[in-house]
């Protein structure tokens, strides 16, 4: 067991989805999250990424996506808990994924949850690119 009550949530490509999407529901038990690349709409086609639910969209999809259920999310002591987590995105200018971390970044802005969302030069969504953005943010 960890003695250091101070977790992070860090991931890559689809692992940057998953620590956004815990972090983000269960932001008490995190102090921060780095997030690499990340796809926060796993319902939409993003550039040559097609949705992977086929369609089907219920409750806990919306749950799990957090591009759709943190514009709409206004429970302040939900939102109180958010603006303490440490947020990173991080994704390249060229990445399919870029649009889609703006939008998430913006509906952050909008509930006050103060995070930073680095845009790197080029196409970052390689194990070269994340390696430097890890000596960087964690």
């Amino acid at each position: 067991m960890n003695p250091d009550p101070f977790v992070i949530a860090h991931g890559c490509s689809m692992g940057a989805y998953h620590a956004v999407n815990i972090a983000f529901r269960y932001p008490e038990r995190f102090g921060k999250v780095i997030a690499l690349s990340g796809r926060y709409d796993l319902t939409a086609q993003i550039g040559s990424f097609r949705g992977l639910f086929d369609g089907h969209y219920d409750r806990s999809i919306y749950f799990n996506t957090p591009s759709h259920f943190i514009p709409l999310l206004t429970d302040e002591e939900e939102l109180q808990c958010l603006r303490r987590l440490e947020i990173i995105l991080a994704v390249g200018r060229d990445d399919q994924f870029r649009r889609n971390n703006e939008e998430l970044s913006r509906a952050l802005w909008e509930k006050d949850v103060w995070h930073a969302l680095h845009v790197w030069d080029g196409e970052a969504h390689r194990p070269r690119s994340w390696r430097r953005m890890v000596s960087l943010y964690l």
